[in-house]
């Protein structure tokens, strides 16, 4: 049964047309698009924190579809579930500061990209000729990665006053 705190004000449709603009991007980077929808529905939803039932009620979407959504999403870290002292239910809220952090999580995987790829290159008698380009671009690419965006995440810090 639904309480009336479960039920959200209706999403506009302003808001509609941005969680599914949002959710295509997601799916086309290979996301299920209802984990897109709601990513996108608690990006823009007043109140921040949403119970399941506000955000199946907004996405007008099926519990299963909901669950696995929200599992996928606090698995990935982008969303937090929270409670609040007195209330039973769960709350679902977008991790704040998250996309700087998951940038720097992946920073961890440039190394081992980085090595595979020198040991890719090792398998040709020529690294630096023509069959090794496909490998030595990829290698390039993780090089430069794991230089730059460790100065790319701290000038986003120090221009958000957060260094």
């Amino acid at each position: 049964m639904t309480s009336p705190e479960d039920t959200a004000v209706a999403p506009t449709p302003e808001q509609l047309a941005f969680v599914e603009e949002f959710a295509l991007v997601l799916e086309r980077m290979g996301l299920v698009r209802m984990t897109g929808r709601a990513a996108a529905w608690l990006l823009v939803c007043d109140p921040p924190e949403q119970t399941f039932a506000q955000i199946g009620d907004a996405l007008q979407a099926s519990k299963g579809s909901i669950s696995n959504a929200l599992k996928q999403l606090t698995t990935m870290r982008w969303v937090d579930k929270i409670s609040k002292p007195g209330d039973r239910k769960d709350y679902y809220t977008i991790r704040s500061g998250i996309m700087p952090e998951l940038q720097r999580q992946q920073l961890a995987q440039y190394g081992p990209l980085t090595e595979t790829t020198a040991r890719g290159l090792a398998l040709f008698e020529d690294p630096d000729g023509p069959k090794a380009g496909r490998v030595r671009d990829m290698h390039d690419f993780f090089v430069w990665l794991s230089k730059e965006m460790p100065v790319l995440l701290d000038r986003w810090d120090a221009e958000r006053g957060q260094s």
